[in-house]
């Protein structure tokens, strides 16, 4: 069985949402704003990740917000920031989004949310956008302190894939899972153990492990994408604008398509998820 983790912002959800709510301060200059402010959220988030120094994602959003304020000369008041940054909880999914998940969610593959968000945040903004009933799981990198496109964030959500389905076999009375197809999920000492305050020695470290292959990253953030692919996953890369480039790393998706509902057509003609 195949798993499939969507990214959240950006890749079922619009954050340019946002953008109606900047437009009486900024203007013709809102696309520019929302675009920096963006490459600011990201940038801090990759810099904090570095200097192992973890802040939840939506404290990166609002320094990100900040210094893009203090680069345009604009200025927003305390109760219009709030309302900025709880526009980031109330997001419309894209229209293939919308229109794609319900599909999977009828396939033999089991579907995951995977986010740098805290997790309460990211249930509210797929519960608003609609899609949330065809998630199996809301997976997010705050667990183990460290974002994507850290290795240690893609393993982490590899572990919580294992987790989900040691318990969902479990569930379905298919009996205890075989010896040997559980694993040691962290050496003694482990990074991201250590650093999200997890006990190395609980029992709960023998998970059964999906084969990497068998696990797809979706994403329209071409560095979610590298990080999937270097971490030996299957990834596939959203390219929702033309104008869209990918990193010339010589690390490349697995495919590359425009929608959501054209991902559903090539996964289900090359078999890799079957209806049920």
């Amino acid at each position: 069985m195949h798993t499939l983790v969507f990214d959240v912002y950006g890749t079922l959800v619009d954050t340019s949402g946002v953008e109606t709510l900047l437009e009486h301060k900024l203007g013709e200059r809102t696309a520019q704003f929302s675009k920096q402010w963006r490459n600011k959220q990201l940038e801090y988030s990759f810099r904090m990740g570095l200097m192992r120094w973890y802040q939840p994602f939506s404290q990166c959003t609002r320094y990100a917000f900040e210094y893009t304020c203090e680069e345009f000369g604009v200025s927003f008041s305390d109760n219009e920031k709030e309302a900025l940054f709880l526009r980031y909880l109330s997001l419309p999914a894209f229209a293939d989004a919308a229109e794609a998940l319900p599909k999977f969610a009828e396939t033999d593959a089991a579907c995951f949310a995977f986010s740098n968000g805290v997790k309460d945040d990211v249930e509210s903004v797929l519960t608003y956008a609609g899609v949330r009933p065809y998630l199996q799981d809301v997976i997010s990198v705050d667990a183990v302190k460290v974002f994507k496109p850290s290795r240690i964030a893609y393993m982490y959500m590899v572990e919580q894939i294992g987790r989900w389905r040691a318990k969902d076999r479990d569930a379905d009375g298919r009996g205890e899972v075989p010896h040997d197809a559980l694993f040691e999920s962290a050496p003694s000492k482990c990074l991201h153990y250590v650093e999200a305050g997890m006990d190395d020695a609980d029992d709960d470290r023998l998970l059964l492990q999906p084969e990497l292959e068998t696990v797809w990253l979706i994403s329209s953030n071409p560095f979610d994408v590298i990080g999937a692919r270097v971490a030996g996953l299957q990834a596939v890369w959203i390219r929702r604008s033309s104008a869209s480039i990918f990193d010339p790393w010589g690390v490349e998706p697995t495919f590359t398509v425009e929608t959501l509902t054209e991902l559903f057509d090539v996964l289900r003609c090359r078999n890799v998820i079957l209806p049920i």
